[in-house]
């Protein structure tokens, strides 16, 4: 079987736990479905399970020690630089077949902004730099953003703020989140009738930010579980669920594919209650001083949080615009790492809610360094409870020549009694831990959210070529080599991902190309590109 025409959806943060409850009460038909008619699997993302790296991974069939994409920011010498598609070392799998002359479209995938120049149609995801929706620098080709517009009003990510969050905040929200899937589809199945792809990818985030704020009303045993919750926050994952699974079916009888691959990038679960202050544990144990002398990042850290709560989202970007690029560098630098004493310090985390990372200062290290600190992470106590389960050097988790952008040291943190600890800014503390008093448990982007990323999200896969009611094991990196296999296509050799044999019904083997990379979007960004980067993710919390 060669030729097959395949339509991706993407559903950021989907989860198993959430899914399969949902098939057996009747409540996902379209779902439920394609797993019993074709290959299903708990899609191990990677290590940490975060955004960006885990889609890029999907999209390249790389490990991130080869695509480059480790976080929303990489840091080199304690300077931070923002990331975008251009520091993507290989190709995409639509980068990949447009050069081979097949028509692709990527709508509102992570990780694709500033758009390539493809055989197709691309409009860039929610890392791009817009606070509340597309502009024109997220389409190729250009025309693309006029028609959304005209037709469509334009195209929105998360049309409200997610830090400010207050007893009405919920209720808006969930109507937002509809509204923007309803919209999203509307676009999906316009373009799908403008041609018939070789290659569609829809992406949909409402998903994930249904899961990370609401999951403190769906999970009843949840620590931060409110005693009177309204039927419409219990059911809010639910309803969005049900939502995507009505607009699944819409998009695949509309694109009529020979496979359909539906994925996420992660899963999904609670967090509790308990704060960590990783960076306070390094100062305990003598691995971390701080200057005394410098209240810089106390300061900044306090103002970006009441700028993210009180000032409007289309305001601060305004506000930020009008701050130099310059200055606007130094004081990110500074927020993070300004009252860090960097000549009596060996190791510093970024302390980012979705990652535990830790970057060593390597002139102050030595031999046995490593291992000493991964001894006394892994023997940290809390309350009774270690939070920390593992410790891996990048080494042991990524390979190739980008390896060395990662942080040094990424921590598999434990769950208590099933739910995540949450990571906030030491700054912010001079103990080690805390638990959350009752007014923060709703929490917020900076704030750490109710809702956590978990390792394993989904994966299922239908149509020509694909056995039924299979279950398969998967990495974030098989897909695009088995979706180019399943295309009749050659696989590019230097993507490190396996075809998913096991799950389809050919005997023949994979053919790959000899040749490693094919063109990619290597141009370095530009200034403006990263200011913009910087603006978004400043505006979604992230920083």
């Amino acid at each position: 079987m060669t030729g097959a025409r395949v339509l991706v959806i993407g559903l950021d943060g989907a989860a198993w736990d959430i899914i399969d409850p949902l098939i057996a009460q009747g409540e996902l038909p379209n779902l439920a479905h394609l797993k019993k008619r074709g290959v299903h699997s708990p899609l191990n993302s990677t290590t940490p399970p975060m955004t960006l790296p885990s889609w890029s991974s999907m999209l390249t069939g790389c490990n991130p020690g080869k695509h480059g994409i480790f976080d929303f920011v990489s840091c080199k010498n304690w300077q931070l630089e923002f990331v975008n598609a251009t520091h993507r070392k290989v190709p995409t799998i639509h980068r990949v077949l447009s050069d081979r002359g097949c028509r692709v479209a990527s709508i509102a995938v992570p990780t694709t902004w500033p758009p390539e120049q493809l055989n197709g149609v691309v409009v860039s995801g929610f890392d791009s730099p817009v606070s509340t929706g597309i502009d024109g620098s997220f389409c190729h080709p250009p025309e693309v953003y006029e028609q959304i517009v005209k037709r469509f009003g334009g195209l929105n990510f998360a049309d409200f703020q997610e830090s400010n969050i207050d007893e009405g905040w919920h209720q808006n929200a969930i109507k937002k989140l509809h509204k923007e899937i309803d919209r999203k589809e509307k676009v999906g199945n316009w373009l799908l009738g403008q041609e018939r792809w070789d290659l569609f990818m829809l992406l949909f985030g409402e998903s994930d930010t249904v899961s990370h704020h609401y999951w403190m009303f769906h999970d009843e045993h949840s620590p931060r579980h409110p005693r009177n919750t309204s039927t419409v926050l219990r059911n809010a994952i639910a309803s969005i669920y049900k939502r995507l699974d009505a607009t699944v079916g819409s998009l695949i009888e509309k694109a009529n594919p020979d496979v359909v691959c539906i994925c996420s990038d992660h899963g999904f679960g609670g967090a509790g209650v308990h704060i960590l202050y990783l960076n306070r544990y390094l100062e305990q144990t003598g691995w971390l001083r701080y200057n005394k002398s410098s209240n810089m990042s106390v300061l900044l850290d306090r103002v970006k949080l009441r700028a993210v709560k009180h000032v409007p989202a289309k305001l601060q970007g305004k506000i930020f615009r009008n701050v130099p690029s310059f200055l606007k560098n130094q004081l990110e630098t500074k927020s993070r790492f300004g009252n860090i004493d960097f000549n009596q310090t060996k190791a510093v985390s970024d302390e980012m809610n979705y990652a535990a990372t830790i970057r060593l200062n390597s002139p102050l290290q030595n031999p046995g360094s490593i291992q000493e600190l991964k001894g006394l992470l892994l023997d940290w106590v809390v309350d009774g409870h270690k939070p920390v389960a593992n410790v891996f050097t990048r080494e042991e988790l990524y390979w190739g020549e980008a390896t060395d952008l990662s942080p040094d040291l990424i921590l598999q943190m434990n769950l208590r009694e099933g739910y995540s600890y949450t990571l906030l800014p030491s700054t912010r503390s001079h103990t080690t831990w805390r638990t959350l008093e009752p007014s923060e448990y709703f929490g917020g982007k900076g704030l750490g959210m109710n809702g956590s990323h978990r390792q394993h999200g989904v994966l299922m896969l239908y149509g020509d070529g694909v056995l039924e009611n299979q279950l398969v094991s998967s990495e974030m990196m098989d897909i695009a080599p088995t979706l180019l296999h399943l295309m009749g296509e050659k696989i590019p050799s230097h993507m490190d991902g396996q075809v998913l044999l096991d799950g389809l019904k050919s005997s023949l083997q994979p053919r790959y190309n000899q040749a490693s990379h094919t063109s990619t979007n290597t141009r370095p960004p530009t200034s403006e590109e990263n200011e913009a980067i910087r603006k978004r993710l400043e505006q979604l919390g992230y920083l």
